[in-house]
């Protein structure tokens, strides 16, 4: 075992031990505790906080990880051939949903944040990651203001703000998550900034406010799949427990539905063409387009024999990805030793969520800690949202999106609830053992992360295509491996910023119909390597091959060969 997995198990322990104290001292009266942090205090650490996490989400942004993972380049190819050409990868103007793989898989809002981008700054790997690492600084901002908010009557205001926006800040799902650009990398921000809104209204009793906390809603929609099953769960629970607590009208109530329609609209009318037979609109400004293949078997529980298993299965999943860790199809956000939030984080995060769900059902006398019981109940409505998502859809982190920030508000709840109880030396004690894991965390990622996931990110491949280009030109003919890849002809698309209307014309899919379309071919560029490379007929052809590769050319010495690291461009 290494160093961290024996950290991981006396920080475990220690963080249990605590937490049987405190019940034990909450149930005989005995409580022992007081407020640490001054305000003043708590906005020096929060400065702090900030500086970390600025640091942890931009220092060597374009570097680690090192590489381009497919999704990306889809997202930064889509988004630069829109920014220039007006189109998308299949010749529509400006759709509502670029469907990009062909049953989507690249959602609008971070396609269209990258269009402005590239319209302003151009393009490359870091400006490409730089929209899910400044989200990211911008949500651990949020979630301090948020909780500040959530707390506002408590005596642990200033303690609960700071220590989740540090948790936040150094968390290990969090910074991962904040340094590549998948389309669901940018939910916890829009998550938050819904959230803060509609909390700060209920403060404010704001129509305004709850209408711009709708429309924040309303644009989760736009940013990531997960969120058509979690967000109106989570808005109809919200609303009902709102209306009770007096937090909201019934007119402010109206509004806010109207607010939230209105901007749904457009992608409800894309929905309604690709799953309620509505015609397409093409036209040369906007487009409402189909998909052309359902996204069903690659991502839906199938309701089979076996569907009860399958919810079983997907539940113990979740557990694992909440606790311990899972390392199963999580590689791009997750690194060995280092659960989604520190494997020891969660017996304090069960007892938050235990006492989280018990004050759901406290009914509060009066406006006094309104804003609280909203923040817990928004909290435990987003749990709920992401426990029924998990019961249908095949489990992964990136799908699961939505669950992480509660989480740390329940851990935030619990370790309030510890510190009530035992003090000062527990508060200290919380804080130490969370930082040492974050220090641990962040050396192993710099250090580590790139070897960890080199499966994923494909390191040296996109910049081998992109000389293998700038070599043969239009003319002659490239030969692409697919050994270690994932659809390689994305990240050839995106390194040599190719004509979008040379590909629409020349690409040929391994299956049209497939769920996700995967070229063999555009253009001069083939992704399949010969059978036998040392035929006459490709004398002049440029391969790219990774190492295991090269050992099919007998008269490799007479290429000129240049290393990228892992692939190799070969050339006459």
């Amino acid at each position: 075992m290494r160093l961290i997995d024996y950290y991981n198990y006396i920080a475990t322990a220690a963080y249990i031990l605590m937490g049987v104290a405190a019940l034990y001292f909450y149930y005989s009266g005995k409580k022992k505790g007081s407020p640490v942090l001054s305000d003043r205090m708590a906005r020096i650490f929060f400065v702090v906080v900030m500086l970390v996490a600025a640091f942890l989400r931009l220092y060597k942004l374009g570097a680690v990880p090192y590489g381009l993972q497919q999704d990306e380049a889809s997202i930064g190819y889509e988004a630069y051939i829109l920014s220039n050409f007006g189109i998308d990868r299949d010749g529509h103007h400006f759709p509502i949903y670029p469907i990009t793989w062909g049953c989507g898989g690249g959602s609008p809002l971070l396609i269209y944040l990258n269009v402005i981008s590239i319209s302003l700054f151009g393009t490359g790997i870091m400006k490409l990651r730089m929209i899910p690492a400044i989200c990211g600084i911008l949500t651990v901002f949020l979630f301090y203001k948020t909780l500040r908010l959530g707390f506002e009557e408590k005596s642990y205001r200033n303690e609960a703000s700071v220590l989740g926006a540090a948790f936040l800040a150094i968390c290990p799902w969090h910074v991962i998550l904040s340094r590549w650009s998948l389309d669901s990398n940018i939910m916890p921000f829009n998550l938050m900034l819904s959230i803060y809104l509609f909390l700060l209204a209920s403060k404010r009793k704001s129509s305004l406010l709850y209408c711009l906390s709708a429309a924040s809603f309303s644009l989760c929609m736009y940013s990531y799949g997960a969120a058509t099953i979690v967000v109106p769960v989570v808005l109809v629970l919200i609303a009902v427990y709102s209306v009770k607590e007096k937090a909201l009208t019934i007119r402010q109530l109206l509004a806010a539905i109207i607010t939230f329609a209105v901007v749904f609209a457009p992608l409800f009318l894309f929905y309604a063409v690709n799953y309620l037979g509505v015609p397409e609109i093409i036209t040369d400004v906007v487009t409402f387009n189909r998909f052309t293949a359902a996204r069903t078997g690659e991502a839906f529980a199938s309701f089979g024999d076996g569907f009860f298993k399958g919810i079983a299965d997907n539940l113990k999943s979740m557990m694992l990805t909440v606790s311990i860790g899972n390392d199963q199809n999580t590689t791009a956000h997750y690194l060995k030793g280092y659960a989604t939030l520190f494997a020891f984080t969660f017996p304090v995060t069960f007892l938050g969520f235990v006492f989280g769900v018990k004050e759901l059902f406290t009914k509060g006398s009066d406006e006094k800690g309104q804003q609280g019981r909203i923040l817990n109940a928004m909290f435990v409505f987003v749990t709920l949202g992401s426990i029924i998502l998990d019961l249908v859809i095949l489990p992964d982190i990136q799908r699961l999106v939505m669950l992480f920030v509660p989480l740390i508000y329940f851990f935030v709840l619990g370790a309030v609830f510890i510190i009530e109880n035992l003090g000062r030396v527990a508060a200290i004690a919380i804080t130490m053992v969370l930082l040492i894991g974050g220090v641990s965390f962040t050396k192993d990622y710099f250090t580590g992360f790139n070897r960890w996931s080199v499966s994923i990110f494909m390191p040296g491949y996109g910049d081998a295509i992109k000389r293998a280009y700038e070599i043969a030109g239009d003319d002659r003919t490239i030969h692409s491996t697919y050994d270690g890849l994932s659809a390689p002809f994305m990240l050839a698309l995106y390194y040599t910023e190719y004509d979008p209307y040379r590909f629409i014309s020349t690409v040929k899919y391994k299956d049209e119909a497939a769920e996700f379309r995967i070229a063999e071919s555009f253009g001069n560029f083939f992704f399949e390597l010969p059978q036998d490379v040392n035929l006459p007929e490709y004398e002049g052809d440029v391969f790219v091959v990774s190492s295991a590769d090269r050992e099919r050319f007998s008269n490799i010495s007479m290429f000129t060969e240049e290393d990228f690291g892992g692939y190799h461009v070969l050339y006459k």
